[in-house]
């Protein structure tokens, strides 16, 4: 129990993280200009991305940073009352700490410590006292938090760089959820949740990166999945009995281009998540993506740089046409599917806008700042609607030590 009160209050709560339950970036920097850094080097930011770029870190350096991540979720059963609610879920702090320096000429090491994904909602006291006034929601409460803490090591000769990174990775999961075995007998609805559960998992991440020219540059990362095991997390049978949940983060990987002069810097990435081959994602029936990433820099001539980028990616909950699964160890109809896809974990947002600054006081310190909107998105589905638009404000503090 300690563990889970230490690590989470590092790592805050997380509510409806963009791609799928992923945040688009985690740096300040990185997420102003579209989320993009595969191609472009961010200082000690590149940690998150694509750890071959820290092989530019010219000396000591360290980032600290926050992202305030304000979703705004409403939720309707149609087959219930068909009464919309708003989830109490509304705002969480998700920290982002990184660190580099230099081993050799050619060989530098980096660390990062961030959360990286969540999501959940929150309907307590929307279910009503009697089965005419119960909205169908379940008084359903979800939280998923993802933190990872990656030591990274990265190599340069001439123009290529080359990283690697070891994931090592705390998930922590609780739904709870009010659900009846017979809807018109009030004394068969139960809290079927069992409770917060948490998990640790390991992978890799890979990356490297090519200089072609003084302005253009190309790069490529790779992320292994991570397994992680939710005990005695739900009662999915609901037979007095807390049942495990595997939910597997996915393999990702992505390609990118970067241009720059000394005024401009332009980068666009391609990205690839595997959630339909990951456990437990799969089951949930969630669809890969493809992230389309645009970000572009202009520094002024008083050490001020104004950012801007733009992200797309299909939904993995696609059009809600899901399929029956086994999800906890439990036969799961298409409709309890789409419930719990669309009621507690609704990762629908696709578009991302972003604006951002970054100002240098000094050789030694600067500081950079971003807004990411992600506008309304909404899907229906076997009855049910759910909607999600995005609000963030992220920043963050550089400090060179020499």
């Amino acid at each position: 129990m300690k563990k889970i009160i230490l690590i989470s209050t590092v790592v805050s709560t997380m509510l409806l993280a963009t791609n799928g339950d992923n945040l688009i970036s985690l740096g300040a920097e990185s997420r102003a200009m579209g989320g993009t850094g595969i191609a472009m080097g961010m200082g000690t930011d590149s940690v998150f991305r694509n750890p071959s770029w820290i092989a530019d870190v010219k000396g000591s350096e360290a980032m600290f940073g926050a992202t305030l991540f304000m979703p705004e979720v409403t939720a309707q059963n149609g087959n219930a009352n068909g009464q919309k609610a708003t989830s109490k879920a509304d705002t969480s702090l998700i920290p982002a700490v990184s660190h580099a320096g230099r081993i050799s000429e050619n060989l530098a090491y980096g660390i990062g410590m961030f959360g990286v994904s969540g999501m959940g909602t929150d309907y307590r006291n929307e279910n009503g006292k009697t089965a005419q006034e119960n909205k169908g929601l379940a008084d359903m409460r979800t939280n998923f938090q993802y933190m990872r803490f990656v030591p990274s090591l990265a190599y340069k000769k001439d123009n290529l760089r080359v990283g690697v990174g070891l994931t090592l990775a705390y998930g922590a999961l609780d739904m709870a959820a009010v659900m009846p075995t017979d809807p018109q007998d009030m004394s068969t609805y139960k809290q079927r949740g069992g409770g917060m559960s948490d998990d640790f998992g390991f992978g890799a991440q890979l990356g490297t990166a090519y200089t072609i020219t003084p302005n253009i540059s190309v790069g490529a990362f790779y992320q292994t999945e991570v397994a992680t095991e939710y005990k005695d997390v739900f009662d999915f049978n609901m037979d007095g009995v807390y049942d495990d949940l595997k939910l597997n983060q996915p393999t990702e990987y992505g390609i990118g281009i970067g241009y720059k002069t000394d005024k401009v810097r332009a980068s666009f990435d391609v990205k690839q998540i595997k959630w339909s081959s990951a456990d437990g994602y799969d089951s949930f029936g969630w669809e890969d993506q493809t992230i389309y990433s645009l970000g572009l820099e202009y520094k002024t001539a008083t050490n001020l740089a104004l950012r801007g980028g733009y992200s797309h990616a299909n939904s993995p909950l696609d059009d809600g046409n899901f399929k029956g699964a086994t999800i906890g160890g439990t036969q799961m109809r298409p409709q309890d599917v789409t419930y719990f896809n669309m009621m507690g974990f609704p990762a629908i947002s696709e578009e991302h806008y972003t604006l951002g600054v970054g100002y240098q006081f000094s050789d030694k310190i600067g500081v950079d700042i971003a807004y990411v909107y992600a506008p309304k998105e909404t899907l229906k589905a076997m009855n049910m609607q759910v909607s999600n638009e995005q609000k963030s404000i992220s920043g963050a503090l550089k400090y060179k030590f020499d």
